[in-house]
């Protein structure tokens, strides 16, 4: 199966940088039909940013960019969007010495087109997981999402969709993540529950004549929630490790080389929780559920892997496009991409690939996912979808996107 390599992806963006493509028209799609697209997914899909689904963001989550360049127009592509300043409110950053991120408002967004009287294109519903897909009607996003009108591959079907998107997969391996702690079946998806509702979603939509494109499963473990707090006592002053004797001074009840502190432990380490009581700490050791064990990592990347062997052996029985993102990403985190002299990395704050929750996307790294799809859907389908200019998501109004508040969006 195809599997678009980063740099061939790259040289397409910086095609468009250059001005050499547009998606002014209908585009050559090959054997796919963009006339009736659903996406099926999680928060990625749905265009999740900062903690957050706002319109902002959403109006260029990346089903909505891939409808874009494939038919032309932004017209026809429906989502559940929400008003500024999003639900829950989008989180902003407040200072950097120390680093302090908290929610833009107390008051969420609102709900825009509640009313649609038919099923989204986008179903992506933040928190889903592949038995959510096929199983699940009502609770939290997706009362926002699917509107208790059936689960997300019901509504898909009614939409009787030529061409899906399906990138589930996600949450049933960042549980443990964010949990910080691997419970099989609670945390971490067994493969005995993923299989049959995956292969599920996969073989309806063939059945209905959806042509499909499908991603697999990024490695969680290495995305800023895990990766940005280091296991050693930091100045928050200068946020540079703090040496004593030349040595640097671990947190209490964290192994350096082995365990991950988590991001949500920022606030406990704040409050001197893991810091030795010779610096001024509690010299209490930081709880289980803000640090993975190394055992833990392997576990989560075990399992990832074996999710993804399910992943790609139903989407070669469909004849789908298949985007490794676990590739990709791993790609980016070790080399980063350089696009138009710019480099971007999976680095907390300065990467420019992930949003203030150290989870998701921004604008431009959803855009660039969206390239990644393009490239994958023209390759099996023998396309010619042009790549996103990735130009305003570096540059321009798009890039603010959730960050900057958008007069226009909030004024609807």
């Amino acid at each position: 199966m195809h599997r678009p390599s980063l740099k061939a992806a790259v040289s397409a963006l910086l095609l468009l940088l250059s001005g050499a493509a547009s998606a002014a028209a209908q585009a050559n799609t090959g054997t796919a039909n963009f006339s009736r697209y659903v996406a099926l997914g999680d928060s990625l899909t749905a265009g999740y940013m900062s903690n957050s689904l706002v319109r902002d963001v959403q109006l260029n989550s990346f089903p909505a960019l891939i409808w874009r360049q494939a038919l032309g127009t932004a017209t026809g592509f429906e989502q559940p969007l929400v008003s500024q300043p999003g639900i829950p409110p989008l989180l902003t950053l407040r200072g950097l010495l120390p680093t302090v991120i908290t929610p833009k408002s107390n008051t969420p967004g609102n709900p825009l087109n509640l009313n649609l009287p038919r099923p989204y294109n986008n179903l992506g519903v933040v928190g889903a997981d592949a038995q959510d897909v096929v199983a699940t009607v009502t609770g939290g996003f997706h009362d926002l999402v699917l509107r208790g009108q059936g689960t997300q591959l019901q509504q898909a079907l009614a939409l009787r969709p030529t061409f899906a998107t399906v990138w589930v997969g996600n949450n049933d391996v960042l549980g443990a993540v964010l949990a910080g702690r691997v419970i099989d079946d609670v945390t971490l998806t067994t493969v005995a529950r993923f299989e049959p509702a995956f292969r599920q979603i996969v073989t309806s939509l063939n059945a209905a004549g959806a042509r499909l494109a499908i991603g697999n499963i990024p490695d969680v473990a290495s995305i800023p929630f895990v990766t940005t707090i280091p296991p050693v006592v930091v100045d928050p002053r200068t946020n540079l490790p703090v040496r004593i004797g030349g040595n640097l001074v671990p947190l209490v009840g964290v192994t350096p080389g082995q365990d991950f502190v988590l991001l949500s432990a920022a606030g406990l380490l704040g409050q001197g929780i893991g810091i030795p009581a010779a610096l001024g700490g509690r010299g209490t050791p930081l709880p289980d559920e803000v640090v993975l064990s190394g055992a833990e990592v392997a576990t989560i990347r075990a399992r990832t892997a074996a999710l993804n062997g399910i992943i790609q052996a139903a989407a070669s029985q469909a004849g789908a496009a298949v985007m490794d993102l676990n590739t990709e990403f791993t790609e980016i985190t070790q080399r980063g991409v350089t696009i138009g002299g710019v480099t971007y990395t999976t680095a907390f704050l300065t990467g420019g690939f992930f949003s203030y929750d150290g989870v998701h996307p921004t604008p431009f790294g959803y855009a660039f996912i969206a390239n990644l799809f393009i490239d994958a859907i023209n390759t099996q389908f023998g396309g010619e979808i042009p790549p996103v200019d990735l130009f305003p998501f570096m540059f321009g109004p798009e890039a603010s996107a959730g960050f900057v508040p958008s007069t226009a969006a909030s004024a609807q």
